[in-house]
């Protein structure tokens, strides 16, 4: 996993740097130098731009879906799901590069961000399935405590030592 991430940090910025030398090259043989500079140095920032504003239009779109499915009770996995992906798309958005935004607004737009969704479903499928993932399943009454949900049986509270304690019986006499 490591090694995945250290790849990823090399691999990914050299790509883009490459990517933004041939579009400087091919904008200022075609224009000018002056002109190559000003079109590439100005593309990153209308992307920004473009994809900051993009961002916050489907990052409340999400969180005014995500109040009104928790106010009908509902689970909101899907919409979790697409908050997370606005999220990195935003994230990626802030990066200089042409690579990084395509893959930005992927994440942004709605109807490609649906093919993302059910990629990572699937994958996360395949992951449960070959036992490559943990699942922790949570319901209405499981809590974050050790207090067992209602009706299951409570272990006793034991305060300070224990010792020889002599049985009891119904009545709660001693025996001994």
């Amino acid at each position: 996993m490591l090694i995945r991430l250290i790849l990823l940090l090399t691999i990914v910025p050299i790509a883009e740097l490459i990517v933004l030398l041939q579009v400087h090259h091919a904008v200022a043989e075609a224009f000018g130098t002056g002109v190559g500079l000003l079109v590439t140095v100005g593309s990153i920032a209308a992307t920004g731009i473009a994809g900051a504003a993009l961002a916050r239009q489907q990052g409340l779109g999400v969180l005014r879906d995500l109040q009104q499915r928790l106010g009908r009770g509902e689970i909101p996995g899907q919409t979790i799901t697409d908050g997370v992906l606005i999220l990195i798309g935003a994230a990626l958005l802030l990066t200089p590069g042409f690579l990084t935004d395509i893959l930005g607004f992927s994440l942004l737009i709605p109807m490609s961000r649906a093919v993302w969704r059910r990629v990572l479903k699937q994958r996360f499928q395949r992951m449960v399935q070959s036992g490559n993932a943990n699942v922790i399943f949570v319901t209405p009454t499981s809590s974050s405590t050790s207090e067992p949900a209602a009706g299951e049986p409570r272990e006793p509270d034991i305060v300070g030592p224990a010792g020889n304690i002599p049985p009891q019986s119904s009545t709660g006499q001693d025996h001994s």
